[in-house]
């Protein structure tokens, strides 16, 4: 892995006329590469690494489990609020 020293950018490989060299994306900085080797990249993807699944109903469930506490607290404050006012008048 190398960087540009111009702008501090990766340098991604690229093949042009039989040979491989190493081009900046962000300001056209161009160099031949030492090796050909160095740079190839491949692999398989399996079927389990292109899918993903994401559950989003936990998170819900929980805001809504919050949001009923924070209620009930609410309701509790107000009765006490209530009974404190009844015996204030009395």
């Amino acid at each position: 892995m190398e960087f540009c020293p111009k702008c501090g950018s990766l340098l991604v490989p690229v093949s042009s006329e039989g040979k491989t060299y190493l081009v900046c994306r962000k300001c056209g900085y161009k160099k031949e590469a030492s090796s050909k080797k160095g740079y190839m990249v491949r692999g398989e993807v399996t079927e389990d690494k292109k899918e993903k699944l994401l559950v989003v109903e936990g998170i819900r469930n929980r805001e809504k489990e919050k949001i009923e506490e924070e209620r009930e607290i609410i309701k509790e404050y107000y009765e006490v609020f209530l009974e404190s006012m009844e015996s204030e008048e009395e």
